[in-house]
């Protein structure tokens, strides 16, 4: 069953090498702050884990089993670059009040939906409100355009903790500026 074998070093370069920097130019469209060149290095290495793991006798194709461990091996690396790298990202209150500024021109999700309201600077005031963790959250979610399990993966948190967090802090927005408008003070 030679032809089940996980390819060689060469063959991989040869078969694979375009593959991986797909997978690294498609999760820095996902990631903006992460490196290609360092994402291209750890897609090697977990393509040359996964030849090195590879067992046919699973049954499991050799691309589906490299892919995964390829993917892995970017997020682990991002993961350990990660906390360096999480605090270069765009939303940044500077980044919050140019949106309240210039009338915000990101795009058209519920975020975007909370920012026509009359007076933006509501939103502003609210987001500036949110735990730090809830706010980076919905940073990912809107600016970098991550779904829950890139956040999770980021963060280093559940997939399910990302998604309840996301939720509560939309709903303390919209509770943030609904009360204000209607001259409540809020807590």
């Amino acid at each position: 069953m030679a032809d089940a074998a996980a390819p060689g070093k060469a063959e991989l370069t040869a078969l694979y090498g375009h593959w991986i920097k797909r997978m690294a130019l498609l999760m820095k469209a996902r990631m903006p702050w992460a490196d290609v060149e360092e994402m291209l290095q750890w897609g090697a290495i977990g393509m040359m884990e996964a030849s090195q793991r590879f067992d046919p006798v699973h049954g499991v194709p050799f691309q589906a089993f490299a892919s995964r461990r390829i993917k892995g091996a970017m997020i682990d690396g991002l993961r350990r670059e990660g906390t360096r790298r999480r605090g270069q990202t765009g939303f940044d209150q500077e980044t919050v009040d140019i949106a309240a500024h210039d009338n915000g021109d990101g795009p058209e999700d519920p975020l975007s939906l909370l920012t026509r309201v009359d007076n933006r600077a509501l939103l502003v005031e609210a987001l500036r409100e949110l735990p730090q963790l809830e706010y980076r959250i919905l940073a990912l979610h809107f600016y970098d355009e991550l779904n829950n399990r890139e956040i999770a993966s980021v963060l280093d948190i559940s997939e399910g903790y990302a998604s309840r967090l996301r939720k509560r802090a939309l709903e303390t927005l919209a509770l943030h500026i609904n009360a204000a408008q209607r001259g409540e003070f809020v807590s």
